[in-house]
């Protein structure tokens, strides 16, 4: 017999004795022969597995037996000091995985005693080999029902954004709890596919679960992450899991680390993990083709804004300034994700109205009367028709719509008033009139400087404007960045 059989034969034994097959068999032993607690196991070579070692002159003389031919049926021999053993071979069919020496108590057992005791063992062995063959059905089936929930949970979570750096974010996070890891990176090929670059690596023990990208890229072929992007095969250790991110091609890697409590990573984590990469490489691409829509949203919306630099050149025209000043006010009130596109898209296009308006009215110097004043309010509403049929716009429509409304409920077109007005709404309306007031334009002999302006501001706040967005406004106005918003062009 190999050592690999030896092996099987041992670990078979050890299961055997802890089953509740056995302890049936050993109950009908103690109630017809002798006490259990004095069993002995021994491997087909008769070496001792588990039980009391005092039977080991029994195991000796059995040892003398097995040379001349192992026992294939039950039978009684005496040990030391003339001591009746029984020894019950452990055997299913031609093989025998090892032997139970257990001491008769009084006389030496009837021969329909030892036929009642095999036909237990082998009653007994029959159970266990049911019970061995669903726990194989069940280790069989338990990773795939777990990896249907898992598939389930992870296109859930996945669907659910389509921003790459939120999205790469939480893949890590999944990763951590599906896989019970305390280290998870996520890392893609660069355009030249000769580099793994880091886009989220998350350890729960040295950066206190904060996602980050401080790491260095890595080139194909070096270090687990490279053998695994270049090879496209999951590496699987002890302490650490590594697969691919393929679509047609490897796009990147996922790989997990020190596991909880020091457990070992199996085959089933592996199972796990590549069912969460195919699950991952899709909500990828997804927001890859969503990055290049957005890319063609931006440049039809830098065409629009080029229509009106035609239409009224260096007159009303909102500065990339004026955009840095509305992001940098909606990120100081932690506006987020696709909010914070959507208003982007809206400050990009706030003043549509332009393409209707009388020229005019919009060359004109000096005030507005009230007649060219309605029709200005009039034609906002009527030009938004223009941005319509564009339906990533939809989202930034009603910033576009009211943020000429006022916080105290008299702007225009609706009259809204207070937090019925759309939040990025409330921030356009606090930068295009801080612009408004620095820029130069055609009814102004001229602006103000931005000192005045920001006072103005502030003495607006409640009626003109939020007092948040008022709050987030002079926050942004004492950071570093914003003097350099206006370092030309500007007073």
């Amino acid at each position: 017999m190999n050592e690999s059989s030896k092996r099987e034969n041992k670990e078979f034994l050890l299961k055997f004795y802890g089953s509740n097959s056995m302890q049936l068999f050993e109950n009908a032993f103690s109630a017809n022969i002798g006490k259990r607690e004095h069993f002995l196991f021994l491997d087909s070579g008769c070496r001792p597995v588990r039980g009391k070692k005092k039977l080991n002159q029994c195991a000796k003389n059995l040892a003398k037996k097995i040379r001349q031919g192992p026992p294939r049926e039950i039978q009684v021999f005496y040990g030391a000091s003339n001591n009746i053993c029984v020894v019950i071979p452990v055997r299913q069919g031609d093989n025998i995985y090892g032997y139970i020496l257990a001491p008769a108590s009084g006389n030496k057992p009837a021969k329909e005693t030892l036929l009642l005791m095999k036909s237990f063992m082998d009653i007994a062995l029959k159970e266990f080999q049911k019970e061995q063959e669903l726990t194989r059905l069940y280790d069989t089936i338990r990773p795939r029902a777990i990896a249907l929930s898992t598939i389930h949970t992870i296109h859930r979570l996945l669907s659910s954004t389509l921003d790459m750096d939120e999205l790469i974010e939480r893949m890590a996070r999944l990763t951590l709890q599906v896989m019970r890891a305390g280290h998870c990176s996520i890392m893609l090929m660069d355009d030249s596919r000769n580099y793994l670059v880091p886009k989220a690596v998350i350890d729960l023990k040295n950066n206190l679960g904060k996602a980050h990208k401080k790491h260095r890229r890595i080139k194909l072929g070096v270090g687990t992450e490279g053998k695994v992007a270049r090879t496209g095969k999951t590496v699987l250790s002890r302490n650490s899991i590594c697969v691919p991110l393929v679509e047609e091609d490897i796009i990147g890697v996922i790989c997990a680390k020190d596991k909880a409590n020091n457990a070992t990573f199996t085959k089933f984590d592996q199972e796990i993990l590549l069912t969460l990469a195919e699950q991952a490489v899709i909500a990828i691409k997804n927001a890859q083709l969503y990055e290049e829509q957005k890319k063609m949203a931006y440049g039809s919306i830098r065409s629009l804004a080029t229509l009106l630099d035609i239409k009224s050149p260096s007159m009303y025209t909102h500065s990339d300034k004026f955009v840095k000043i509305v992001i940098a006010i909606a990120e100081e009130m932690r506006v987020r994700g696709e909010d914070l596109r959507n208003l982007r898209y809206a400050a990009l296009l706030p003043d549509t109205g332009r393409f209707t308006i009388p020229d005019e009215i919009l060359k004109k110097e000096g005030g507005l009367s009230k007649k060219e004043y309605a029709i200005i309010k009039k034609q906002h509403l009527e030009s938004l028709k223009i941005l319509e049929p564009l339906e990533f716009l939809k989202p930034a429509m009603p910033i576009i719509t009211h943020h000429h409304e006022r916080y105290d409920g008299t702007g225009y077109p609706s009259g809204l008033k207070g937090k019925n007005i759309p939040v990025g709404a409330r921030i356009m309306a606090v930068a295009d009139a801080f612009e408004a007031m620095v820029t130069l334009r055609p009814y102004k002999d001229r602006g103000i400087t931005i000192p005045q302006a920001i006072k103005e501001i502030e003495g607006n706040r409640g009626t003109q404007f939020d007092p948040g967005v008022v709050d987030a406004f002079m926050a942004v106005t004492n950071k570093p960045e914003f003097k350099n918003y206006f370092t030309a062009g500007l007073r």
